[in-house]
This record gives C-alpha cells, structure tokens and sequence, in this order.
C-alpha cells in the first residue's frame, strides 16, 4: 500500500571515509560527500530504508548542517547535489563561520572520519520485500520501507550515521593526500551482514530437508517455498507453516472412510470422537458430532487415553516419546489433545447446563449486550402510544422518561483441570463428572442471581402504588386470590389511562404452594360456596413453575416465604431481564495452560459465564405476601 505524506525523514548514517586533500591557500575548505549510496539503510522509528533516487527533487541549494542543527550556528557550509550511478551525491564548501564550522575543519585536518547523514522530507512511501531502484536489486526478509517520492531538505555531517556507504571527503587536512578511515569498519559490518546470511540460508536448508521418507510428490513445491524464502518472499515462520500443512497432508490417514459413505472427517474432530466414546458418551457424541464422526472415532480403536495420547502426537507430526510420564506431558503440550478435551468438557457442561430446570425462562426477556458496562432497557409498558397524525403533519417523538431500567452484566466461572495421572491410570470419570457439576452449578448460578434480584424487589418493584402487590389473609393462594391477580394485571393502564392489553402467563409458587396451585390449574371442578358454579374457571389459565428459591431463607434470608406467590407475564413483555454477553447463553471453556500451577502436574481449563439481570416492567408482575 502507497502512502502519502511529509513527515521529515532523517537517515542518520552509519558509516564513512574521510578523503583530506589541500585545497588552495586562503580557499575555503571542500567538501564532497556521498550522501546516499543507494542501498538498504536502518533508520530509527522506520526500519529498513532505500530511496527511489528517480523520485527524489535535488534542485536548488543544499544546506549542510552539523548534525541536523537547522540553526544559523549548526549551518557549516553550502553546496549543490546531483543523482550519479544510482548514488546521491554533495559537492560543496564549509562556508560556515560558526563554532561547528571551525570544529568540523578543525577535526578533518586531525584525521577524524565523518560520517553523513541525509535530512528527507517524503512525499510518498510504500512498504515491500523486494524492488528494482537506484539501477540494483533490493530486498528484505522483513520488508523495507521505499521513499517513491521525496525533497531533499538538508545534508548533515555528523560523527554517526546509517549508510554504510556514506562518506565526506574534506579539502582541509594540510598534509594533503587521502585517509580512508572506516574501512575496518565497514569490512566488520559487511563480515556480520554475510555471516548473518550464511545463518539464514542454513536456517530455511534446515527447515525444507527432507524428512525420513522424503517429500515425494511434494518435493516440487517445497523447492518453490525454499527458494521463495531465500529470496525474502516468504518469512521463516511462514515457511514452517507451509512446510508444516504439506506434512499434515501427506501422512496417510489413521483408517479409511466407512464402507459406501465415501466420507472422512477431520482429524480435530476424529479425536474428539475417539475420547467420547473412550469415555462412554457415545450418545452425547452422536447427538453433537454427528453419527459418521463417531464411527471413524470408533474406528481408531483407542482402548486407553495413552492411545489418544499418542494420535494427538502423530496428528501433528510430532516425535511420539516411549515412556508414559513423557507421552503425557508431550501430548498436553499439543493443541489438537487440550482443544478435544476441552471440547469435551464444553459438550458436558452444555448438555448438564440445559438439563438443570430454569424456572425463569418461562418470564425473564433474554437480551444480549456487549460489555459489562450498566446497560438500559425501555419497559415495554411504559412507552406512550401512538398519536393521530394531520394530513402533511408531523410526527411527534415519543419520551421514554422513568420508562427505562438499568441492568449490566458479571463475570462468574471456575476451574476444571485434569492430572497427569488421570490419563496414565486411563480414569478420565473425574473430569466428565467435574464438567458435568460445572455445567449443572453455571445454570444454578443465574437461577440464584434471578430470583436474588426478584426477591430483593430493588425501587418498591413490588407495591401498591404500582398497583402490582397483593397482601392480607385473603392473599394466600386460593381461587379468589388468584382470579384477583389475574384481574389486577389485567386491569393495568398507563399514566394516560391507556389499557395495555397484558396477559398472564406464569404462576410462580414455592414448593410448599404447588399441590394448591395444580389443583387451582388443573381441576375440572372446584367446591365453592352455595349457589357458586363449581366449574373451574381458571383451569389452564396460566402455565405453572415451582421455584424452591422462592422459599430458601437460608440463602434469601426474610426475603424468602413458603407461602408468597407470583403471577408473571410471558418474556415478551418483560417483567425481568437476563443479560448475556454477546448472546452467548452458555459457559465458555477455554484451555489455560499445562502445569498452570506450579503446585500441580495438570492441564488446565476456565469455564466462565457473562450474565446479569434485572427487574424490568412492573405492571408485568404481580407478587401475593400470602399472609397477613
């Protein structure tokens, strides 16, 4: 990608030789620098640099400072440049009658070397590997940055540089004759640049050597990558990955695909497979993977865990250790073993997950958010309706005012690991049992904050003046009471007096209550008074749901009662909100690491949840004390 800009380069140089001739009595002092030698440059905060010479604008005249000191006294002479040979050249005098104009004539006529250093303003800039500029090929295993386009503003000797091709001849030696005074110099930095290059090159030999039975049919394109690589089209760490997925492919596969399907499936997958049927969750396998994976797992015939051990070894082409302790350990240090296990526990925790009853599902809107900053959301109820509108009039924004509640989501998980010990014994039922109580407690864990917040009855949720709370001896759970809920809730308007149209859905009760509620729901007939119908109007009026939360003292403290109830609209309008992050309404399993405490010889996974709630719309809800 071309980019344009003017961000002042400064190519501080790395290298120089000095040339020290006489010039002419009461002349002032030359000077002649090869300011840029067309080649590769490291540049501070830019890396690997060469310039397009063809694009650089060396009209006018060139300044030449004293290490980039623009200020009249870094000013040590003036001079002219011009494009020669792929090089960029200054020729010009140290007319500077400054401090850093003496010094500099002053150090030249000892014999110190100095270096230059190039003062470019780009106008445009690129990144590549390799480029044809300055009349010689350029490249880079890393990539280099290529100024198309620049000004030269400036030409500075310095006492450093980075062009290990630079060099400033000064006429001011009275000796006369030529010092060349960076040749060890540069002869030690050519000797590191090749010995750096000889490295390289055994590198990538090393890499694309042929394994035990040679590349075969493949030999053809490892020959590409290697000679891609030499030539810096490709990094070494691409390199290995190319070498690698070649590797993967050529190997034959553990068994072929089942007779007339004429399918296969991945070796990720066949893994997965293979655990869940050494583990005797064939069911949960079919249910999850599909019936073919879980004939091809059951096909790889592993009778131990040491046997996955070692296909999760030979999956990724790696040396498959003789003793047990070290298969173990090399086989966890792997990514295709921890990804199946964790997998594993994931499929565990999420069947054991939806096995555990939710109670709040049957009322509690499901939203997503996407931090766990406090999000807000518009109790449905509370929104005005709409207004009639005049022919060609306009439309009048609607508020939502109190009509908004505050909720935000929280981070909850826990810790599943596997010993080392576990896999040689072949016992992997601690880690299916433990997945499976992970799944069960994260379920658990959002019931327990739902009815948290909804026995918490946070702002007067519940109460009177939001017409939704029902107390006396009258309002234990009886036909009347339960008619009288249904019709409060029915009954509700908003501040305009405007019907909402709300339906009941659910009957929440405790344990204690459930008897009586299925009784009220379910019965043909119920005995009432003399001269009452003894028909059951309410039969099937709502769904029922019994919540032992509801009554857990222990836990909810006096918020917690036997004999309390609730009548709830369904989840679409509302009365509470679970939040998850990003949707996601299941625990997350991700592999931690092997040996994650020191204490322990173990491969490690988190399981975590990102869930919260809240108390919504109020005249969704209606809540019966039960008692007097």
């Amino acid at each position: 990608m071309t980019v344009t800009g003017t961000d002042n380069m400064l190519l501080a140089a790395s290298q120089v030789a000095v040339e020290a001739g006489a010039g002419p009595s009461g002349e002032r002092p030359r000077v002649v620098i090869t300011a840029y030698s067309g080649s590769l440059m490291r540049v501070p905060h830019w890396g690997d640099v060469a310039i397009d010479l063809a694009g650089l604008d060396v009209s006018g005249q060139v300044p030449l400072l004293a290490d980039h000191d623009a200020r009249v006294g870094g000013v040590v002479g003036h001079g002219e440049a011009r494009v020669a040979d792929g090089r960029l050249l200054v020729s010009g005098v140290l007319s500077g009658a400054g401090e850093a104009a003496r010094q500099v004539v002053e150090l030249a006529r000892a014999g110190f070397s100095f270096q230059a250093s190039v003062g470019l303003e780009p106008f445009e800039h690129e990144r590549v590997n390799k480029a044809e500029v300055n009349g010689r090929a350029l490249s880079s295993p890393r990539g280099f940055v290529l100024v198309r386009r620049g000004r030269l503003r400036e030409v500075s000797i310095t006492p450093l540089g980075a062009d290990a091709d630079t060099r400033v001849s000064i006429a001011a030696s009275a000796a006369g004759g030529r010092k060349d005074m960076s040749t060890d110099a540069l002869n030690l930095d050519e000797q590191a640049i090749r010995a750096d290059e000889r490295e390289r090159i055994r590198r990538i030999e090393d890499l694309c050597a042929a394994p035990g039975g040679g590349w075969g049919e493949n030999q053809v394109r490892v020959e590409e990558l290697k000679a891609s690589a030499l030539a810096g089209g490709l990094t070494e760490e691409q390199l290995k990955g190319e070498l690698l997925t070649i590797l993967r492919e050529s190997r034959p596969k553990w068994f072929p695909p089942s007779r007339g399907s004429g399918r296969s499936v991945g070796q990720a997958t066949l893994l997965e497979a293979a655990l869940l049927e050494h583990m005797g969750l064939a069911g949960l396998g079919e249910k999850t993977l599909g019936p073919l994976a879980m004939e091809h797992g059951s096909a790889l015939g592993a009778t131990h865990a040491l046997d996955l051990c070692r296909a999760a070894l030979v999956y990724e082409c790696r040396d498959v250790p003789r003793g047990r302790e070290e298969l173990v350990r090399a086989a966890l240090s792997t990514v295709s073993l921890p990804t199946a296990l964790g997998n594993v526990a994931g499929k565990l925790l999420l069947d054991s997950y939806n096995e555990v009853p939710a109670s709040w599902k049957s009322f509690a809107s499901v939203r997503s958010v996407a931090d766990f900053k406090p999000n807000t959301a518009i109790r449905p109820s509370f929104m005005t309706p709409l207004e009639p509108v005049a022919p060609g009039g306009e439309l009048k924004h609607g508020t939502v005012g109190e009509s908004v509640t505050t909720f935000k989501a929280d981070t909850f998980g826990k810790m599943l690991s596997i010993d080392r010990r576990d896999l040689i014994n072949d016992d992997l039922g601690l880690f299916t049992t433990t997945a499976q109580a992970l799944g069960r407690a994260a379920m658990r864990k959002v019931s327990d904050l739902v009815y948290q917040v909804l026995l918490g009855n946070e702002g007067n949720f519940f109460s009177e003046g939001n017409g939704n709370y029902l107390s006396g001896a009258d309002s234990a759970l009886s036909f009347d009471s339960l008619a009288a809920a249904i019709t409060l809730m029915r009954s509700q308007r908003d501040a305009e007096g405007n019907d909402l149209d709300l339906k009941p859905a659910t009957l929440l009760v405790p344990p204690g209550l459930e008897t009586t509620a299925r009784a009220l729901l379910n019965s043909e007939f119920i005995q009432r008074a003399v001269d009452v119908p003894t028909g059951n109007s309410l039969r099937q009026a709502v769904n029922l749901e019994v919540e032992p939360r509801l009554a857990n003292a222990a836990k909810f403290g006096a918020a917690a009662s036997a004999k309390h109830w609730y009548l709830l609209a369904s989840a679409s309008y509302a009365p509470m909100i679970v939040a998850f992050l990003d949707g996601r309404q299941s625990p997350t399993v991700e592999f931690f690491g092997l040996d994650a405490t020191p204490e322990r010889l173990a491969a490690t996974w988190r399981t975590y949840l990102d869930f919260g709630c809240g108390l919504c719309d109020p005249r969704a809800a209606v809540r019966s004390k039960g008692q007097a």
